[in-house]
């Protein structure tokens, strides 16, 4: 019963056994897979050994060591949470060399967290891969397994000679899979999980599988393999098929430029047939009038329409000191570069979780109301590179074009830039909150609570791991929100001014985030993620000095 009252635990968390020693001497050692230190009690010493050992070896200088063999009195081998009693008698001295009546065995095996079982017991998991314990002479066995490797069994020897250390390898039993497609920018899907784009080279178990390649606005292909153990499979998807619809465009004056994505396509009035299906950003442009732009969803084997009237241009002298009006503004910088501008009504809203999030992290929560007092303007766009050219003379960018969001910018760098564009402009901008960028994501006033900036399919409104071909696009060029933003979601994450903080569930008027902290907040996931870091509610920190190709800004400017 003492086992059970007074526990000890062995390596896998499992009660030892323990054997009460009665022998009415000092000084006394004991050799095995012993637990923790012996106790010495009045008469005997409590020893704990872990479930499964067979033998315990006794030593005392005065004496000859006694290598005691639980199967010689009837005990195969110890039990867990079992109270033994062993009692040895003292007599004579040491006249001569005694035989131990067993040795240790040395195991090392790869990979480290294999499970190891000799004779048919599994021993206690070891950190480093290495596994000794002493055992009786003769022929033992052993059995080496891991997931996702070929078990391997054999036998050794004990001896009182020197033992050789065993060595054990698993080879995998992971089957190599390569899949090829001609179509560039392809994504692979492996039993529905997106696993990077192809050419693609990965390992998966043996069994069933489902493949497939997508890419927006083609017809995706689908193959099912079945793999054996150590199999190298190579899969080749013949060239995606595009899916295509046609674009009907009418606008006056006669002549305009038609741009579909920022590449000119034709001119007005005319049936452009054979684009891809999807959402496009059209745009109509003609010197001496105003540009119109429309996002344009291309469904299979249909006709969409856009129709209209440019605005001629009017001359007005431009003032950069000009007060702020409108839902929208131009604010001229320097070289024909300008940034354009959307007014966000104050208001108040629920930040964080909210019920239409799917999937969300703790950090999201708990939700909590906010009110923002102030309207402000946000940036219709991302700061783009020619943006930032014309106001830094330089581009740190990895992806390079005038119209993509400029990125490979720390926290630190969006300071830098902004104090010269507020220079230049006379204006005040500034990094927006972590609650006013929520809330423009969101819709402000207009929200449709959806769970993206703009819709509930990511594919609409955003750039993200699924559909960019690895790269960030041009900005403008997915459907923008309720209030007229585009890309709050998806093509670069967004840093925000504030420190980050937890958030708790108390309701808020103008937060600024923490008050002490190194880690400043971004947002709106990017063209590397997938759609679940792509949520409106989604959050990350990291320190002010951080630069990666998928973060980028966004400008925020002061009613």
């Amino acid at each position: 019963m003492t086992a059970q009252t007074q526990p000890r635990k062995d390596l896998n968390n499992k009660n030892c056994a323990l054997i009460k020693v009665g022998l009415g001497l000092q000084g006394v050692q004991f050799e095995g897979s012993i637990m923790g230190n012996v106790e010495n009690k009045t008469g005997e010493y409590w020893v704990y050994i872990p479930q499964g050992n067979r033998m315990l070896k006794v030593k005392h200088a005065n004496y000859a060591p006694v290598m005691v063999t639980f199967a010689d009195y009837g005990v195969e081998k110890l039990e867990s949470n079992r109270t033994y009693e062993l009692t040895i008698t003292a007599s004579g001295n040491v006249v001569g060399p005694v035989d131990a009546g067993g040795n240790f065995y040395a195991l090392t095996v790869s990979p480290k967290d294999a499970k190891v079982s000799i004779d048919d017991v599994l021993q206690s998991s070891s950190s480093d891969g290495e596994y000794s314990a002493m055992l009786p002479y003769g022929s033992h066995t052993y059995k080496v397994e891991a997931g996702g490797y070929i078990s391997k069994s054999g036998s050794f020897t004990i001896s009182n000679s020197d033992m050789t250390p065993i060595s054990v390898s698993l080879v995998s039993a992971m089957a190599t899979v390569s899949v090829t497609c001609p179509t560039p920018a392809v994504s692979l899907y492996v039993d529905k999980k997106s696993v990077g784009t192809i050419p693609w080279t990965g390992s998966l178990k043996e069994g069933m599988h489902l493949i497939e390649a997508k890419k927006e606005g083609y017809r995706s292909q689908q193959r099912t393999i079945n793999l054996s153990q150590q199999q190298k499979l190579d899969v080749a998807f013949a060239e995606l098929a595009t899916v295509q619809g046609n674009l009907s465009v009418n606008y006056k004056p006669f002549g305009a430029d038609v741009y579909v994505d920022g590449k000119k396509i034709g001119q007005s009035p005319r049936v452009f047939n054979g684009l891809l299906v999807g959402s496009h950003k059209v745009e109509i442009k003609k010197d001496g009038y105003g540009t119109e732009s429309e996002q344009v969803n291309i469904l299979e084997g249909q006709t969409a329409t856009i129709a209209g009237v440019l605005t001629a241009n009017t001359t007005v002298a431009t003032n950069t000191a000009s007060s702020l009006s409108g839902n929208t503004i131009t604010i001229p910088v320097k070289n024909g570069i300008s940034i354009d501008m959307v007014r966000v009504e104050a208001g108040t809203f629920t930040m964080g979780a909210t019920s239409e999030m799917e999937d969300p992290y703790d950090w999201e929560k708990p939700t909590h109301q906010v009110t923002l007092t102030n309207d402000y303007y946000i940036g219709k766009y991302e700061v783009t590179q020619a943006l930032w050219k014309a106001v830094m003379g330089n581009n740190p960018s990895n992806f390079k074009g005038d119209n993509l969001p400029v990125e490979k910018v720390s926290w630190d760098d969006c300071q830098e830039f902004i104090n010269k564009l507020n220079r230049i402009t006379g204006k005040t901008f500034r990094l927006p909150t972590e609650a006013e960028w929520e809330y423009a994501a969101r819709g402000g006033k207009k929200s449709r609570v959806y769970q993206y900036s703009g819709s509930n399919n990511i594919s609409d409104v955003a750039w993200y791991s699924d559909n960019s071909g690895n790269m960030t696009n041009d900005v403008g060029s997915k459907q923008a929100n309720e209030l007229g933003i585009y890309d709050m979601t998806g093509n670069v994450w967004e840093w925000c001014q504030d420190r980050y903080g937890r958030y708790d569930s108390f309701s808020q008027v103008n937060p600024t985030g923490a008050n002490s902290g190194s880690d400043r907040v971004y947002r709106g996931g990017s063209w590397s993620y997938t759609a679940r870091y792509c949520r409106s509610s989604f959050r990350l920190r990291i320190t002010s000095g951080y630069r990666r190709s998928f973060l980028g800004f966004r400008l925020v400017l002061s009613e």
